[in-house]
């Protein structure tokens, strides 16, 4: 089948990482389990347009900590930021921004969740970590109740 007739009228064109940190504590963990928080968020950066396209930049955050007895046993930070395009004679801006919302952040997850087992396994640790797989549209419900309750 030719894609030429398939593809989307939104995009993503590139990605980078803008901040990524770990620390591992030297404690004996023995056959202890480890309590890992894991706390995901994201923003919109921005959303421009030119003649043709909307231009949108988004960022995904992932922070996980473990503890083992009261104890810090490793902080991981993650900052992936996307770009995103999508053709303005197709979408309106709203739904740029929803795409970007929805797909952005399914993108952006799975990008960060490959950078960050990749990065625990070059560390050494065994086993990497493996964030789970977030609920995309509870993680949107949640960003706009927490916006809202701003207000």
């Amino acid at each position: 089948m030719d894609i030429k007739n398939a593809i989307a009228d939104f995009q993503f064109i590139a990605n980078r990482v803008s901040k990524f940190s770990y620390e591992i504590a030297d404690i004996d963990v023995k056959d202890e389990k480890a309590k890992v928080n894991y706390n995901i968020d994201y923003n919109i950066l921005s959303i421009n347009e030119d003649e043709n396209n909307f231009v949108g930049k988004l960022e995904y955050i992932t922070d996980i900590r473990a503890n083992v007895n009261e104890e810090t046993f490793f902080i991981i930070q993650l900052i992936m930021e996307g770009v995103f395009i999508g053709n303005k004679k197709k979408l309106s801006e709203t739904d740029f921004k929803n795409r970007m919302e929805l797909n952005g952040i399914a993108t952006l997850s799975h990008l960060s969740r490959s950078y960050i087992i990749a990065a625990t396994s070059l560390a050494g640790m065994n086993p990497p970590v493996k964030t789970p797989m977030a609920n995309i549209h509870l993680l949107m419900a949640m960003k706009n109740n927490k916006e809202d309750n701003k207000k």
